[in-house]
């Protein structure tokens, strides 16, 4: 089959726009990845310029780390991209395969990722829909090599609010729940470069515990998880990862924009030298060095035993003194003679008392 000056060899996959075929130029004898448009989302005004928006965008970006694109056009009623192949599989595939990856595999693949976005974003272009699928695993001089792709939900600094307003008016999904930053789901045209880095920790996360930080519940329930709960520790699904790759995905997830790598270039910098990131001392650690440190000071008698709860500070400590003690007497025991004594001289009057009256 021939689309256009293009001859198909193998079909790759199928999206929910078209289908990505191998194929051959014929005029320069390369091969190229043939990203056909499907003809009923063709006919939809607002997907074609989502595809022409996709090779606007490509157009601009010149980078190792993303695919680049080389023609689009048209032929006989089919919308086509053609773009670099890449000998490879993507990275949501990747990972289906391997499970779970090294901790050290995976900051590779976060560095060149950040690499593709440092360089979009320096063009003036925000990805919007950054997610393991959209980057491609190959291998290159045996070596990994990484390559961003599909940028049909990218935007641009220049591009109007009502462009922008076309899209997200269609009805087409901005961006994928499962790797998606709260101010994202709010609104797509607030997305900027921080919501890709969110979205890029999203990913990282994904590689290292084998599934995203919110992969469970139903949309509404996805898009809460992300904006007001903080995902499961990476620690407790991948016990591998150190203390300073942590440190840098827990900055990524950030909730707020503010509170995150401002630019990739910031991450790089903190991916390129993890091994001398620590986390912070919370106040909850910083409190149990308190208490072992009051425990130590403490006296020798046992914490929290009885004698603690009920203490006795003025009261006897040793058995001697508790028997000497029960032994001195009562400070009103020494009035009972008394008191006996005034009863028997009372008693005594009454009776002499009584005889007299009877004589």
């Amino acid at each position: 089959m021939r689309i256009g000056k293009y001859e198909v060899v193998k079909h790759i996959a199928t999206g929910g726009m078209g289908a990505v075929y191998r194929a051959v130029d014929t005029e320069l004898d390369r091969p190229v990845a043939l990203k056909v448009l499907n003809p009923e989302i063709a006919a939809q005004e607002s997907m074609l310029n989502r595809f022409r928006r996709e090779a606007k965008a490509a157009a601009r970006l010149r980078h190792e780390n993303i695919v680049a694109i080389y023609d689009v056009g048209e032929a006989n009623g089919t919308y086509y991209l053609a773009l670099e192949f890449v000998d490879g599989i993507d990275l949501h595939e990747y990972i289906g395969r391997k499970g779970k990856l090294p901790a050290e595999e995976a900051r590779q693949i976060v560095i060149q990722a950040a690499k593709a976005l440092d360089h979009a974003h320096n063009q003036g272009i925000v990805h919007r829909d950054i997610k393991p699928s959209n980057f491609l695993i190959a291998r290159q001089n045996e070596r990994l090599l990484v390559k961003m792709t599909d940028l049909g939900l990218a935007r641009t600094k220049s591009e109007s609010k009502e462009e922008e307003y076309r899209l997200t008016r269609a009805g087409t999904t901005v961006g994928t729940i499962d790797y998606m930053a709260p101010e994202q789901s709010r609104d797509s045209g607030a997305a900027d470069i921080r919501s890709d880095i969110y979205s890029l920790g999203c990913t990282f996360y994904h590689m290292l515990a084998g599934k995203g930080p919110f992969s469970e519940g139903s949309l509404p329930e996805r898009i809460y998880l992300h904006a007001e709960v903080d995902p499961p520790d990476i620690r407790s699904l991948n016990a591998d990862v150190p203390e300073g790759l942590v440190v840098v995905l827990s900055k990524m997830l950030a909730k707020k924009p503010e509170d995150r790598y401002q630019t990739p270039a910031e991450l790089i910098k903190d991916l390129e030298n993890s091994d001398k990131l620590k986390l912070p001392v919370s106040q909850r650690d910083a409190l149990a060095k308190l208490a072992d440190l009051a425990k130590e000071e403490a006296p020798l008698e046992e914490v929290g035993s009885r004698a603690r709860k009920k203490p006795r500070p003025f009261g006897p400590k040793s058995k001697k003194d508790k028997n000497e003690a029960r032994e001195e007497p009562a400070p009103w025991a020494s009035w009972i003679p008394l008191a006996i004594a005034l009863g028997a001289i009372v008693l005594v009057g009454i009776i002499i008392l009584v005889q007299l009256l009877i004589r």
